[in-house]
């Protein structure tokens, strides 16, 4: 037997090693689907429960994308300045999307409708790249996710970010890219003692939600679905979260309930409550939601607080 402080260090090097091995081998398929690296339990992981926490900002309502649609002029969406608007608003959470580079980084950045950003597809660009190819609207630069994760990990901080792990449809369907945008991000957020300031919500693509269930889960964070699917699926899958469209809920034209979920013993959160009446419907149904995204933050923590 090793002693303690060698094993840990071998075990390290271990997890290191895989996620190498993940990076090197995704050059070897179209899809860059790898095999997923098995993190072994460290054993200094600290529990989740001693770590740093956002104090209690007194809502449930999640900024999309920062909340750049109602802060305007000066505050794009995935930006630092949208990002600093919702935590002013002491939101509960910040929604952003999340995409892999080349060179092993986690971009933060919506992508177009081609799925690229400054015009390319950023698993076929490092983070320098990326970054040569233009700022942001307001001239920042392209943040990576260590950039958001310091600043909600500021003191005093209410609100934690949600990861939207987007779906890749262009050029042809990708699941590769945004299983390791999840694997790398999981990593990030273990180095940074970060896993009580971050949320994953996922696609409802059923293989990149199973595999970044198991990284997220692994890394002891929560993560939410996105699958339009009945809350017997969930339970069938143990998870745990579901994240809907408005559109997929009855009061939207959809089928799904709040109460087919709760009753399930599945939280649920919306996306995203927008006009008067989709807000008035999910504030009086607050006491059963675990979060509501809206691109209205301000607007709506005012309804909620009348």
């Amino acid at each position: 037997m090793w002693p303690p402080s060698i094993s840990n260090i071998m075990r390290k090097t271990l997890l290191t090693i895989l996620a190498l091995g993940a990076v090197a081998m995704m050059s070897c398929s179209k899809d860059n689907t790898p095999s997923q690296p098995i993190w072994p339990d460290d054993g200094d992981d600290e529990p989740t429960e001693t770590l740093d926490k956002p104090l209690d900002g007194g809502n449930i309502v999640v900024a999309h994308r920062g909340g750049s649609t109602e802060a305007g002029k000066g505050f794009p969406d995935n930006s630092i300045a949208s990002l600093e608007y919702a935590m002013s608003l002491k939101c509960y959470a910040s929604e952003c999307d999340i995409y892999w580079t080349k060179d092993n980084k986690v971009v933060v950045a919506h992508a177009d409708s081609e799925c690229k950003i400054n015009g390319v597809h950023p698993w076929e660009a490092t983070l320098a790249e990326l970054r040569a190819k233009g700022n942001i609207g307001n001239g920042e630069q392209l943040p990576e996710l260590q950039d958001f994760i310091s600043k909600v990990m500021s003191k005093g901080s209410c609100t934690r970010l949600w990861l939207d792990i987007k779906n890749i449809t262009s050029p042809s369907t990708l699941t590769g890219y945004p299983i390791n945008a999840c694997r790398r991000s999981c990593e990030i957020i273990k180095e940074m003692k970060a896993q009580n300031f971050v949320e994953f919500i996922c696609t409802g693509n059923a293989t990149v939600m199973a595999e970044s269930y198991k990284y997220a889960r692994a890394a002891g964070v929560n993560i939410g679905w996105m699958g339009n699917q009945a809350a017997s699926v969930y339970q069938q899958k143990s998870y745990t979260w579901a994240n809907l469209s408005t559109q997929y809920m009855k009061q939207g034209g959809g089928v799904r309930t709040i109460e087919e979920f709760t009753k399930a013993g599945i939280a649920i959160s919306v996306f995203n409550a927008d006009d008067d009446a989709t807000m008035n419907y999910y504030i009086s149904n607050a006491s059963s939601m675990k979060a509501i995204c809206t691109n209205y933050p301000k607007k709506l923590i005012e309804k909620m607080r009348k």
